[in-house]
């Protein structure tokens, strides 16, 4: 067995949760730093990735000179992020998308550019961060939903490969956007052969609900990402 069939054995024991190492990992855009029967330990872009049985297990995996921790488990985060002194950015539920039937969508929905910049950045509303907004644009992952020519919310894709940035402008809600934009996002994935996934930050009751609607799987346990105080809370 391959390291990275280790890795996939060990995180498919609890797929939903583990979704957002799967998938990188899957696909060839992650990189295996550590594998055996108690743990895991990836990296995607500058994110490292763990999953472990135990805190002994994840801090042995966490490397000394990582940029962002993405820990799967709500009580291992909450020890990593004591032991280590980290600022908790945002705890979530996983979403994964597992059936293989794309959805119906309803809408104007097209890809958008720079040209957009400005209304994306000030749209988006879990932070702020133009030099990250423009690099996704750039890599043409956002999409706009259009009501009258008029642009109503978007959708993206996350450096580290998750849906995410999905917002509708306040003008035009409750006529189903945001299930249109998640859908189309989640077509857009099963078209390239893969997993449609997302994280939900506790607390948020709408978004639960809008996955739920979509036909997503919801992890029952959380995952967290942990950086050192100061630094930028992105993705």
């Amino acid at each position: 067995m391959t390291e990275k069939e280790q890795a996939l054995a060990y995180l498919n024991r609890d797929r939903v949760l583990n979704i957002s190492i799967i998938e990188p990992l899957r696909l060839e855009r992650g990189q295996v730093l550590a594998a055996g029967p108690q743990g895991v330990a990836v990296q995607v872009e500058d994110v490292t990735m763990v999953a472990a049985d135990s805190y002994a297990a994840a801090m042995a995996l966490v490397p000394p000179d990582f940029h962002t921790l993405n820990v799967m488990g709500g009580r291992l985060a909450e020890q990593v992020q004591e032991s280590l002194g980290l600022t908790c950015t945002c705890q979530c539920y996983q979403a994964a998308y597992l059936e293989t039937e794309r959805l119906p969508v309803a809408g104007d929905i097209r890809q958008l550019d720079m040209t957009y910049f400005q209304p994306v950045l000030e749209g988006y509303s879990l932070f702020h961060d133009p030099a990250y907004i423009a690099q996704r644009l750039t890599a043409g992952v956002i999409y706009g939903a259009f009501v009258e020519g008029h642009l109503a919310g978007f959708v993206g894709e996350h450096s580290e490969g998750s849906m995410g940035m999905l917002e509708v402008f306040p003008a035009f809600r409750r006529r189903g956007l945001a299930l249109a934009l998640e859908s189309f996002q989640i077509n857009r994935y099963l078209a390239q052969g893969r997993v449609p996934y997302d994280q939900v930050i506790v607390g948020n009751t709408a978004s639960m609900a809008l996955q739920r609607k979509a036909g997503m799987t919801l992890s029952t346990d959380t995952m967290a990402w942990l950086r050192r105080p100061g630094e930028r809370s992105g993705t």
